[in-house]
């Protein structure tokens, strides 16, 4: 397990909040410029969603945590039908996100039931700028977030995490060709080497960095001299490497150690 920046400045909190769990931190979410595809099977539908820390004095969420949108955090959920129409809706209150890979990514979860949906044939995800997601507050929570975190994480801290998260940067670029790729991929099984091509063709964009394409060729590699290891599973750990070092680059942007 990577030990990131938010990690090793956070552990000096944890030794005295040890008795009981402290609100973990505030994640950004990084945008997209085309809607992240969901993977749907038996009536649920998921997607990794690349995300970041944006206060480092806090502790990165266990797994699993529950997280919600901010105020004002636009993420759409694109609908399309087997007759073609397209319906776009509020994710809020329609989409579980869950804190995965520490705070690196977010897991988004739909059951098709929650929109009436047993004709779509695609479901996607579009994250707007800027947004933040906010742990949901625990009964009996040691130290909650308070209202000046929440206000500095969500307005100047994550406004200057945008030129870093998700600008051109080649380290930026490769984690969100290699997000795209993983929610490529199926949940479960694996791709054969003979259609991995196929994928990275239909997914990649034209001018995705090389170090994107070395990513790709790494773990295919890994997985070849592997058992039981899928390609999905090793670019998402490759993903949340990536995630720490953008996030490393983020905080030495603002000054912080």
């Amino acid at each position: 397990m990577i030990r990131s920046l938010c990690w090793m400045v956070a552990a000096v909190i944890a030794g005295h909040a040890a008795e009981a769990r402290a609100a973990p931190q505030v994640l950004g979410l990084v945008a997209t410029a085309e809607p992240v595809s969901m993977q749907c099977d038996s009536g649920r539908c998921t997607a990794l969603l690349s995300a970041f820390c944006l206060l480092k004095e806090r502790l990165p969420p266990d797994f699993g945590t529950v997280y919600r949108p901010a105020e004002g955090a636009r993420i759409t959920l694109v609908v399309t039908a087997g007759n073609g129409e397209t319906h776009r809706l509020d994710a809020a209150g329609l989409v579980e996100f869950r804190s995965d890979y520490g705070y690196t990514a977010i897991r988004a979860g739909l059951p098709l039931s929650a929109i009436a949906a047993g004709d779509a044939v695609s479901v996607a995800l579009e994250i707007g700028p800027r947004v933040s997601m906010l742990p949901r507050p625990v009964a009996g929570d040691a130290a909650p977030l308070t209202n000046t975190e929440i206000a500095l994480a969500t307005g100047p801290l994550r406004l200057a995490a945008e030129s870093v998260l998700e600008g051109g940067g080649d380290t930026a670029r490769t984690a969100r060709a290699t997000a795209a790729l993983i929610n490529a991929l199926p949940e479960s099984g694996d791709v054969p080497p003979a259609g991995r091509e196929a994928v990275w063709s239909r997914v990649a964009a034209a001018d995705a960095p090389a170090a994107a394409r070395h990513t790709f060729e790494a773990c295919s590699r890994t997985v070849d001299q592997s058992v039981g290891y899928p390609l999905r599973k090793c670019l998402e750990e490759r993903h949340e490497r990536l995630q720490v070092e953008n996030t490393r680059t983020y905080w030495d942007s603002l000054g912080g150690s």
